[in-house]
């Protein structure tokens, strides 16, 4: 390697009087024309028997490169193609000399600074700048083609000039150090000239000497800037092997290591260790961590049972490792004379563990063509004893710059990435810090509820319903008001649903009876029998005490327990459990009523209504205030309310937030409604007061 620098140094050192001595040659070669009158096609043919005796052989070592070193074989290509049309158009061509001279050196001069720029730090503005040139050049080669009358001269110059100011720019923005700008400095140079010397010379101005000699000039300094980007690209892959070489010798010990039994992959535990020696010996490094598994093998479990699918998963597992095992941005979990990139998790989920900063390209470019590796070496049919199944991978990467001890955290995000592109129906999905902080929200909430239900510090609220026609009070509605720890109010759905995974669901709902009692005591104090409304949730209907708990609080209550009516979602009923139905139907049988809340009219839900005992069904009507879906909405309420009368069954409308809604529900025959027209929520504290003051109110009226 040392050697090569040296070369390269010596090389570089003696460039500027290699381009004195080719710019001292059109001086004797224009001297040699004066004297001999050598005929101009045999100048070209000289030129164009030195670019072929160069050129073929740089073109046979860059074609042997490429797939080694990703090299770009078609820029030294097209500009060695467009310069030999150039000298053929030279001493060949009369009728269109001057429309094949500007378009192959438009070509010929595009490519050069495009070759120059490929190795630029790819920004938004060098990619802008690039398709500006692209375009102009497209854009003049059809103007020579198409338009005959329009002046090429003057537009080539304009071409130039565009030329110019976006490769200036190019190599302004992009950083670069002096060695390399001196380089493209003294290409765009030479081009310039090459450019301004055939102008001169389609305008009879100078000979033709001239403009051969800029355009070989051009050609060399681009093949040298090629050339200089080529050992480049070589040093580069020799310090990647000397890296995973140096990588796998610190990160690995020559022992073996504990395997899954099924997979023969390493376990979690070992690949941990692995992942943390890895951090340990490059702590500066940027990692990612990719757990995929795949979708459809529980389909495997279910037709040929876990011993015969574990056949098949050891296959899969197979294949897998070996197309990843050369991977040598992988961290490797076992030892350097058989290395295994990958390891096995918990169940189907599998994970690799990728270091971003052994490659120069982008991070999720290559998480990208990691996973396309990986999901190519699934086989498009796997088979055992007659089954046979298309395997898909779903993937979620985590990508972090992180220390040790977060290696296991780094990991868990990644299943949980892989967990919500599952939900999204995302076959490649991404960490996102946000969810981690809305996670971390959720559990403070949660915690925050577990505490207040303790201390019982819940708001507990309720909602008249009343008679529309006549103003009576027919019941209430039990709710919650309750403030999360940020000190936002949440909505019903939003606090069932931390209730529901906060695990005090239960706890909450013998609040929420005991409460719901105690505002029937008040009632019937005050002479009003009529019902109060509680929501139950599916975990509710499988505790097995629910029904001792509803008749020690109606006994101590002193109240009836067929004044309490229980509500339940839709999607419970249809969906629960044959314990669930039992619970319903045992709280039918000691007289408590089956209320149906969010109901929608489905095939499933009325033939449900249809053969179950429901004494009431309640139904949104807040869409009704929607100018634009008002016409189909009423239609759909309409028909329901009259479908659910012809069963005998009570419909009470929630959602009665406005006059507007109302004049719509009553317009269609509704009668039983609840709302924030009718009263957001009363504090259970100030029941016996409203109950005092409707009374007083119902009477005046």
């Amino acid at each position: 390697m040392n050697k090569v620098k040296q070369v390269l140094s010596c090389f570089y050192n003696n460039v500027w009087l290699i381009i004195l001595s080719l710019a001292s040659f059109p001086f004797s070669a224009s001297a040699s024309t004066k004297i001999h009158t050598l005929p101009t096609y045999s100048f070209a043919e000289f030129n164009t028997a030195f670019i072929l005796g160069l050129s073929l052989p740089l073109l046979l070592i860059v074609a042997l490169l490429k797939p080694i070193l990703m090299i770009k074989w078609r820029y030294p290509a097209i500009l060695t193609f467009s310069l030999l049309f150039q000298f053929y158009a030279f001493s060949y061509l009369t009728q269109w000399q001057t429309s094949a001279l500007l378009i192959s050196a438009a070509i010929f001069l595009l490519t050069a600074y495009l070759w120059l720029q490929s190795d630029f730090k790819q920004h938004a503005l060098t990619k802008a700048l690039q398709w500006v040139m692209a375009i102009s050049c497209f854009s003049f080669i059809g103007a020579v083609v198409v338009m005959r009358e329009v002046d090429v001269f003057q537009l080539w110059l304009v071409y130039l000039a565009v030329l110019l100011i976006a490769s200036s720019t190019a190599i302004i923005k992009s950083q670069l150090n002096k060695n390399i700008k001196l380089r493209t400095l003294s290409l765009c140079i030479a081009t310039a000239s090459f450019a301004g010397a055939l102008y001169l010379w389609l305008n009879v101005q100078i000979s033709i000497v001239w403009v051969i000699s800029f355009s070989v000039l051009s050609y060399l300094l681009a093949i040298i800037n090629g050339c200089w980007g080529v050992v480049e690209a070589i040093k580069n892959k020799l310090s990647d092997i000397e890296a995973e070489y140096n990588l796998n010798k610190k990160v690995v010990e020559k022992v073996s290591v504990p395997l899954d039994p099924i997979t023969n992959l390493p376990t979690y535990q070992q690949s941990l260790i692995s992942f943390k020696q890895t951090i340990k010996n490059n702590p500066d490094s940027s990692f990612v961590a990719i757990v995929f598994k795949p979708l459809n093998f529980y389909q495997v479990n279910k037709v040929l049972g876990h011993q015969n699918s574990d056949i098949l998963l050891l296959q899969l597992a197979y294949n897998l490792q070996k197309s990843v095992s050369d991977e040598h941005l992988l961290v490797n979990f076992n030892n350097e004379e058989s290395p295994v990139r990958i390891s096995r998790l918990q169940g189907l989920d599998f994970l690799v563990v990728l270091d971003a900063s052994l490659s120069n390209h982008p991070v999720k470019t290559i998480v990208k063509d990691i996973c396309q590796k990986l999901v190519k070496s699934v086989p498009q049919a796997m088979s055992f004893k007659s089954f046979s199944l298309n395997f898909e991978l779903a993937f979620g990467a985590s990508i972090s710059d992180l220390n040790m001890q977060e290696a296991e955290q780094f990991i868990a995000q990644a299943s949980d990435a892989l967990l919500e592109g599952e939900r999204q129906n995302q076959l490649l999905c991404y960490f996102n810090p946000q969810s981690a902080i809305y996670t971390e929200r959720q559990l403070s909430k949660m915690e925050k509820l577990k505490q207040d239900i303790t201390n019982e510090k819940i708001t507990w609220l309720v909602q008249p319903q009343i008679s529309l026609s006549n103003k009576r009070l027919k019941g209430f509605e039990l709710s919650i008001e309750w403030q999360g720890s940020d000190g936002v109010s949440l909505s019903q759905n939003e606090f069932n649903e931390i209730a529901e995974f906060s695990g005090e669901i239960y706890q909450l709902t013998k609040q929420m009876i005991k409460q719901a009692f105690h505002v029937l005591s008040i009632m019937h104090n005050a002479n009003i029998k009529e019902s109060v409304a509680i929501n139950l949730s599916s975990k509710d209907l499988l505790e097995a005490e629910l029904i001792d708990y509803i008749e020690k609080q109606a006994e101590r209550a002193g109240v009836p327990v067929d004044y309490l009516v229980v509500e339940l979602n839709e999607q419970v009923l249809l969906d629960s459990a044959f314990r669930a139905r039992m619970m319903v139907d045992q709280l039918k049988a000691l007289g408590i009523k089956i209320a149906i809340d969010n109901f929608s009219g489905s095939y499933e839900s009325l033939r449900y209504l249809r053969r179950t005992a429901i004494q009431q069904v309640k139904i949104d009507c807040a869409l009704l205030n929607d100018e634009q879906n008002s016409a189909s909405e009423k239609t759909i309420v309409n028909a329901l309310i009259n479908l659910i009368r012809k069963m005998d069954i009570p419909v009470v409308a929630v959602g009665i937030n406005n006059k507007k809604i109302e004049e719509s529900y009553m317009a269609i025959g509704g009668d039983l409604a609840q709302g924030n027209l009718i009263h957001q929520g009363i504090d259970i504290k100030e029941v016996s007061t409203w109950l005092s003051q409707w009374q007083k109110k119902t009477r005046l009226g």
